[in-house]
Order: C-alpha cells, then structure tokens, then sequence
C-alpha cells in the first residue's frame, strides 16, 4: 500500500498469528529455512509500524511476542537483510537487454531428438531455482518438479502422456510437474496451479537453453485412466494433480526441429 496506512490487516492478522505459531512450532528445528525468516521478518515489521492502539492488533503482537520468547532461535536474528517489501530501485540492474532475450526466446523450441549423453542434475537444479523465481499467487508456489533420469523409470513414464510414440526413446530425463492444491482453501483459486505451474514452466525452459539443454513440453490429458495411472505411478496426495510433462536433454544437432512460425503481432494483441 503507498503510502502506507497506520492501520490495517486486523481482519486477519489473528489467523495469521494462528498459522505463524504452528509452522514456527513444526519447524523448530528448521528455523534457518528462509521462508520461516520471512515470515518471522514481515510480522516484525508488521508489528513495528502498525498502530498498536486496536486491542486486535495489540493482543495479537503480544502473541507473537510470547510465541518467539519461548521458543527463541538465533539461527537468523543476526543477519542484517530482512526478508521484507524493498525498493526495487535499490536492487542491481541486470544487463541482458530486449534483443538478447528475444533471441534466446527464438533459440527455444520443442526439441524432441536427443543426445545419449547423461544430463548432470546441478543443471536440472539450476534451472529450476531459476523456474522458482517466476510469479505464484501469494507466493504459495504450489507445484513441485518431479525429475526421472534412471533409463528403466524414463521409458515407464514415457508412456503415461499421449503424443510421445515417435520420438519418446531419445528422452534422456523425463519431468512431471504436480500441482498442490493444498495451497488453497477455496475452489475459486483450483485454477491457479495451472497458471503458476506455467509461469515457471516457462522460465524452466529458458533456463535450460541458456546452459545448453533443450526441452519439449508435453501436454497431459485430461483422461480419468491416465490421471489414474499418473498418480499411481507417482504416488501422489488426494490434492495433487499432474500438470505437464517435459522431455529434457542436450540437443541431437542432426535432429530436426518443427518450424513454427509464429501469429503476427496484429492478430494477439489488442489495446483498449
């Protein structure tokens, strides 16, 4: 909010304070874990500029006084950068400009021949610390990447999507992104780990072009006996859904990829 106003979230900040108790009281042990600093640190600073005159918000940061003093950790309380609302003015300016990025949007595309060559996990990770950066709603993040490289689980989950009859064989690592529902409590937002989980998809994919790696999305479709056999296989939660798949490997330079040309910019763009 700009400017700021000397009072607000009093409608919440009870159940905020409820759920800020459990996770610091599960995580007692974990009090490193940066997203338990960072609610720690917004309540904090919550709490340091709200008017403390509304007996909700003075109970509550009584609350969270006696929450952190009989369980006190001081596995972050010295580090000086706060996990809090920062200008973005302040922050380092990156230097890849339009044209490069254009390019590199331009180099991606749907590889679907593949190098026999193992694909080194730091990069799979690289990549999705990258992916982890796109925009989620509330920052929930509800989606987690499912990675198989072992030859015998790649050639079983292969199978599971359709469309991957031709050229599934040259898939060296196979991916499924699961979306968690349990992020939400509301059937309004049952949508959204479709649209997050595509966010970083997007980013996963141009962070393996930039190491070198190709991928090919893979639709998953909306068929009961596949959801079936796919949460089977991965032994997922009653609030799990399977996503996409991906294919992932260094490119095969002799293999060739579809040309797709793409919809002028008057026919996907509109103004007003």
């Amino acid at each position: 909010m700009k400017p700021r106003r000397d009072l607000f979230g009093k409608e919440y900040i009870t159940e905020t304070i409820d759920s800020f108790e459990a996770i610091w009281n599960l995580g007692k042990d974990d009090k490193a874990n940066p997203q338990i600093k960072w609610f720690y640190d917004v309540l904090n600073e919550y709490f340091s500029t709200i008017n403390l005159s509304h007996p909700v918000i003075a109970t509550e940061e009584a609350r969270f006084k006696r929450i952190i003093n009989e369980m006190p950790s001081t596995a972050f309380k010295t580090q000086t950068a706060k996990s809090i609302p920062y200008h973005r003015a302040k922050q380092p300016v990156n230097n890849v400009n339009y044209a490069q990025f254009y390019d590199l949007c331009k180099q991606r595309r749907s590889v679907r021949w593949f190098l026999d060559k193992p694909v080194p996990r730091e990069l799979i990770d690289n990549a999705i610390l990258a992916a982890n950066q796109a925009p989620s709603a509330c920052n929930r993040q509800p989606f987690e990447f499912r990675i198989f490289d072992d030859p015998e689980m790649v050639k079983k989950v292969v199978q599971l999507p359709m469309g991957t009859s031709g050229y599934g064989h040259s898939i060296p690592v196979m991916i499924v992104l699961v979306g968690n529902l349990d992020a939400y409590f509301d059937e309004r937002d049952r949508h959204v780990i479709y649209i997050d989980a595509s966010l970083a998809s997007m980013s996963f994919m141009l962070a393996l072009e930039s190491m070198d790696l190709s991928s090919c999305s893979i639709n998953w479709p909306d068929i009961e006996a596949r959801e079936s056999k796919m949460h089977s296989f991965l032994n997922l939660k009653p609030y799990q859904r399977p996503i996409m798949c991906m294919g992932i490997g260094y490119p095969d330079p002799d293999g060739l990829i579809a040309y797709s040309e793409k919809r002028p910019l008057h026919q996907i763009r509109k103004y007003n």
